[in-house]
This record gives C-alpha cells, structure tokens and sequence, in this order.
C-alpha cells in the first residue's frame, strides 16, 4: 500500500465513527502540483483521546495542540483536531488553541493559501485560493501577511525556502509585511531559522531566494551574513546539494572556520561543511581523499556538477586508513621512539605512503623508519 492508500484508511475509519477527517497541509500542495508525497498529515473533527480509541497504536506527540501519531504497519500519520489559534504573543507560539471548530476555521490559521488546502475522497478542498496561487506561482499568506508574520516571524523565512523549492514569486504584499517584519526574526530560536535556511540552500531557486533576501534586507537579521557574502555565495557556480553542502559555501567565502557557530548547527554538520569548504579552497589530492569520507567525496563532485569518482579515487590509494599501514606505534616503540616523535614518525611514513613514495611494506618502512629516527636525533 502507498502512503496515501493508508491516509484514506485512516480517513475512512474516523468517518465510519461519525467524524470528518482529511489530507492536509504540504501533501495537498505537491499533489496539485502533480506528485504524491510520502509525508502526509491529516486533520479531524474528532478530539485527539476519540482518534486514540480508534487506532490502538498511536501515540500523543503533541496532545496539548490536538495532535496524535497514528502508526499503521510501522508508518506514522499525524492526525490533529481542527483548532484555531489565539495570539502569538511570544511571535512564536500560540497563546491558546481552541480544538472543536470547523475545518474552515482550521485552515484559516495555516501560513500560505497553497498550504491551507485539504483533500478528501478525490477532491481538493480549497477556501483561500491555493489552487489559483499554485498556478500563478505565487506565494501569498492566508490573510494578512502582517498579521501572519507578527504571529510567527519564521514564516518569512518559510517564504524564502517556498520560494527557492517551488522556484515561485513572493506576493506584493508579503513581500512589504516581509520587509517591514524581518527584525522580529531576532525573536526566533536559530535552531528554527537555520532549518528553514537549510532547505532554501537546497531549493533549486536558492540564488533567487538569496537575491530576494538581500533586497528585503532579511540576511541583516541573520548572523555573520553581510551583502557581500551572500553575492560571492550567488555568483558561486558551485551548486548545494545538502546542508552541509550549502554552509560549506558560506564558509568558504566568509574565511572562516568559526562562521558557522551562531548559527548552532549539529557537530556533524559543521565538520562537514568545514571540510566541504576546504575541499572547495584546495581542490582534490590524494592527501585530501584519503582524509575525507567517500561520502562527503560524493557530496562533492555533486557540487560541481561532475561525474562522482568518489569510489574509485578512495580505492585507488595504497592505504585507506592508518591501520592498514605495515608500521605502527608498537614498531616504532622498538626502535626507540617516544611521545611526540611516535606520532610525527607514523605520520611522515603514512603521508608518504599515500602519496606512493613508499611502498606499504613491513621491511622497507622498518628502514625508513629507522632513518627518519636517526634524523631525528632519536636513535
């Protein structure tokens, strides 16, 4: 079964117990646009402890909000109540949610029309001209964008990575409520902008998107971004392709092994880009390919738009790690090395065995070794 096929099982259980329920939000809008995404939620009439009745696995991922995860054969839905919101005082979260009202009510509070659309047995339920927008390739708030960006200033940031995904245009008037509301992203938590970020890097528009926020003035609120990098960043022909992918560009122009830090990304999305970075200042050698994982090889050559040799260029080096090299610390150990000069010792006959300069052999690295120690003044 596809997804969908268990949406309208979910749909058809939850009506059989006298309740509404339909496809809502994201699903609904790449299914007008022509395809049928695999993350689908859905909303209801009935309150989240009825939903919990019918579907014995589920689970309250967010019951204060009206929402339950049903899990059907290892896959999970996320059904939530119709609920309209109060205001948003923190311009993050609603003060209060009212569970029990319809399901125009409920798509009232959505960001953009081409997300407050719903689907049900076949037809596309669409009260705010979603349907028009979405052929028009625009993206306008449900109501006011004034009112919706001063409700939760990330949805202009949403607003950019729609526009960068979608390669659409910002409505007039969103663009204004943008420009003159884009300080109050100073109030949301980096974490929730540097997601939306992210994916705008990803967008195969992302160069519009990073043009667009430059004239609204959007990337001052953003840390350690100034014009001039996001220009260098535009006019880079080098494409993102991932996250780490899209910081690594930044990284590189800003100079900066540190830029990254306010932005409070993961360590492992930081050491990546770094070394995406770096990759894109040096270029390949054999000694950045042995250090760098294949994948992030991969990454890349995607960035470039080039044939990924990731594979074969790992296995074409001599070693792929330190511990296939015929020499180790215990060898060193034997012939008088200590401390430091283990460490410089294993690195010097590793280097040179990449760069095949040696050959990875138990003799012949034993009298380099050996060599490189009297040199040293060891022994």
């Amino acid at each position: 079964m596809t997804e969908w096929e268990y949406a309208k099982q979910i749909i058809e259980t939850i009506e059989q117990h006298g309740g509404e329920a339909y496809i809502v939000g994201g699903a609904v809008r790449d299914y007008v646009l022509g395809s049928l995404p695999d993350d689908i939620d859905l909303a209801t009439s009935l309150f989240p402890e009825e939903v919990m009745m019918l579907f014995p696995k589920s689970v309250p991922t967010g019951i204060e909000h009206g929402t339950v995860t049903v899990i059907i054969d290892h896959r999970p839905f996320e059904v939530t109540t119709f609920r309209s919101e109060g205001s948003y005082s923190d311009s993050r979260r609603p003060d209060n949610v009212a569970l029990g009202v319809s399901l125009e009510e409920d798509l009232l509070r959505r960001d953009f029309t081409m997300n407050a659309m719903a689907f049900h047995d076949g037809q596309v339920v669409d009260l705010y001209g979603g349907q028009h927008d979405l052929e028009e390739r625009i993206i306008r708030t449900v109501g006011s964008p004034f009112e919706r960006f001063n409700e939760d200033a990330l949805r202009i940031m949403r607003a950019l990575r729609f526009m960068s995904q979608l390669d659409f245009a910002l409505h007039g008037e969103l663009r204004e409520a943008a420009k003159e509301l884009g300080h109050k992203l100073e109030q949301i938590a980096m974490e929730r902008i540097a997601i939306e970020f992210e994916k705008l890097l990803t967008g195969p528009a992302y160069k519009k998107a990073l043009a667009e926020m430059v004239d609204l003035g959007i990337h001052r609120y953003l840390p350690n971004v100034s014009t001039e990098l996001m220009r260098q960043v535009q006019q880079d022909e080098r494409t993102p392709v991932d996250a780490a992918s899209g910081w690594a560009l930044f990284l590189h122009h800003a100079i900066d092994d540190t830029w990254l830090v306010p932005w409070k990304r993961s360590n492992v999305v930081k050491r990546e880009a770094r070394t995406l970075a770096r990759l894109c200042e040096t270029g390949l050698n054999e000694m950045n390919i042995y250090a760098t994982d294949e994948h992030l090889l991969s990454t890349y050559f995607k960035m470039h738009g080039e044939e990924d040799l990731s594979h074969e260029l790992k296995q074409s080096l001599p070693i792929q790690c330190r511990k296939e090299l015929k020499f180790n610390g215990r060898d060193a150990l034997e012939l008088g090395a200590r401390g430091e000069a283990i460490k410089q010792l294993l690195a010097n006959l590793e280097r040179r065995v990449i760069l095949q300069k040696l050959p990875n052999h138990e003799t012949v690295l034993r009298e380099e070794a050996k060599r490189w120690l009297q040199r040293a003044g060891v022994s």
